[in-house]
Parts: structure tokens; C-alpha cells; sequence
């Protein structure tokens, strides 16, 4: 498939914070011009002895409905709010985690909500979220807060877009995508470098002993600085703040600016597993309890 028409993949079932992720993902496909796929995920029937059903038949038969209701509803409600829009609609079987992380490897990227009901129940809150920021092959987009409606049209709000950045070049995809987010919105983009100890090839302790502050803050200008540079010059347009924050918790300072911002954007390292960002308690944090959208990018997205 060619990157040019890898769609838009939302998950959708029926919640509040569903139909959130839906209005983001319709205005995000249609700024790509991609194609936009919805998806609903449904648990097989589970086969208890033999010709007894464990899933009640009954109940089986209203949530396949029910999904495929939730799905036509939404697929009229995109090609109305953007006739051109290529539109797709389906019932995956699966896991929620399971069938996004799937769709991820053939998508531009993932809109979900921060909580859901049916497939989508406690994302982000247990092992669904974790699964998906982990292993998704394109960036996820979650959308936050959970009661926001969404506005299918408008867009988002007209708020900075906040990116953590954590060195050259891990960071690099991640820039990318809020630059690239910055300048469809209109909006003013913060590179953030929240640091405690910075690494030990750049700069460091002047000895085992000391530890100049005045001199580490510096360097982590300048490595800010050196990351943002040429994603400046690709995007003039877009006002860019950089900011060097000492903290001996990265994750407060990035959640603080997070409530000032129409997103938030951090990076996945390579691996497979949560690795340095979202491996530890900053990345856990800022996904659980942003008060703003947030982007988790894989650094193979760049």
C-alpha cells in the first residue's frame, strides 16, 4: 500500500470519547487526504462443551447489531461532513488491542478515545492501552479528555502543540509530527527538553564530585536547540518555543505544559517493549493523565 493512501483508522464504539476520536480522525484524513477506516472490534464466540455457546446467542446477535450500527451511523456522518472523503467501515474480530495494533501496520495513524465501551473499554487504563502505544506500527493519537465530545468539521482547538523531545536523534519522529501538526492547525509548537541529569557523553559532571547546573542547562539549550533546527527551517510558518525545564521529574513538566496545549506529542523508542519514555513512569504518566490530546510516535515513523 502506498504511504499516500494508508488511511486514517479510528476505533468506534459509540462512546462519548469515540465519537471524539471520530471527529478528529475525520478532519485529520481529510488534511492528509487519505482515506478514512472505521473500526469496531468484536470478541469470537467462545465455544464452551461441545454445541454449547458460552457467549449467549442473544446478546452475541445485539452487539454485532449494535456495531454495525454504530458503524453506518458514523461512516454517513463522515462522507457528509466531507463528501470526498474516502470512507470505510468495518467489524474486526478480535481484541481492541489486538485489531488496532494490527490495523496500525498499514495506517497513517490510530484516533481512539481515552476510555470506551464494548471493544474499548478501560483503554489506556490497563493492558489494551499499554498493548497499543507499545506495538503500534503508526502513531496513536488519544484523545483526551474523556468527555470531550468533539466538534466533526471543525477541528481542533486553536492551542500550542507541546513535543517532548529527549535527544538527537531519538527524537526525530516525533518532531516531525508535531511540526507537521503545528502548521495544519495554525498553531504556535513548544519543543520541550525536560531534563535531570543530562547524558554522559554530552557534558555531565565536570567530575565525579560536581555537577555544574549552570553549564548542564546550557547544553541542554543547545541540544534542544541542534534537534529543532532543521524542522524550523522546513516550517517557517510555524512560531516555535523551545524550552529547557530541570526537573527530577520530567513527566510533571510535561504534563504542566500539557495543560495549555491542543496536543501533546511524545516518542516510542525502538524495541519491543516500552523503552526510556513510554518504558518508564514519564511516558505512563503523561498518557494517563494528560489533560490534552496526546500523540505517542514510534521513532520508526520518521
Amino acid at each position: 500500500m502506498d504511504v499516500y493512501d494508508k488511511p486514517v483508522v479510528v476505533g468506534l464504539d459509540g462512546s462519548p470519547p469515540s465519537r471524539a476520536a471520530f471527529a478528529h480522525g475525520a478532519w485529520e484524513a481529510h488534511r492528509r487526504n487519505v482515506p478514512l477506516r472505521l473500526v469496531h472490534a468484536r470478541t469470537e464466540p467462545v465455544y464452551g462443551p461441545p454445541g454449547a455457546y458460552v457467549m449467549d446467542s442473544v446478546a452475541e446477535r445485539y452487539a454485532l447489531a449494535a456495531g454495525r450500527a454504530v458503524l453506518a451511523e458514523y461512516e454517513l456522518k463522515a462522507h457528509m461532513a466531507f463528501p470526498h472523503l474516502t470512507v470505510t467501515a468495518s467489524m474486526v474480530p478480535g481484541s481492541a488491542a489486538g485489531a488496532l495494533v494490527e490495523e496500525s501496520r498499514d495506517a497513517t495513524m490510530v484516533v481512539v478515545g481515552s476510555r470506551g465501551l464494548g471493544g474499548f473499554e478501560g483503554l489506556l487504563l490497563g493492558s489494551v492501552g499499554t498493548q497499543l502505544a507499545a506495538h503500534s506500527q503508526c502513531p496513536v493519537i488519544v484523545i483526551r479528555p474523556a468527555a470531550e465530545p468533539g466538534n466533526l468539521g471543525i477541528g481542533p482547538p486553536h492551542l500550542p502543540v507541546v513535543v517532548g523531545v529527549d535527544g538527537v536523534p531519538e527524537s526525530e519522529a516525533a518532531l516531525a509530527f508535531a511540526f507537521d501538526e503545528a502548521s495544519a492547525r495554525g498553531v504556535p509548537l513548544i519543543a520541550l527538553y525536560a531534563w535531570w541529569m543530562l547524558p554522559a557523553a554530552n557534558l555531565g559532571p565536570t567530575n565525579q564530585w560536581h555537577y555544574d547546573l549552570l553549564e548542564a542547562e546550557e547544553e541542554a539549550r543547545r541540544m534542544l536547540s541542534e534537534a529543532a533546527a532543521g524542522w524550523r527551517e522546513k516550517y517557517p510558518e510555524v512560531e516555535t518555543q523551545l524550552v529547557a525545564a530541570h526537573s527530577m521529574n520530567p513527566a510533571v513538566a510535561l504534563l504542566e505544559a500539557g495543560c495549555r496545549a491542543g496536543l501533546l506529542v511524545v516518542s516510542r523508542h525502538g524495541g519491543n517493549t516500552l523503552t526510556r519514555l513510554l518504558g518508564g513512569s514519564i511516558g505512563d504518566s503523561v498518557v494517563r493523565q494528560a489533560a490534552c490530546p496526546v500523540a505517542v510516535v514510534p521513532e520508526s515513523a520518521s
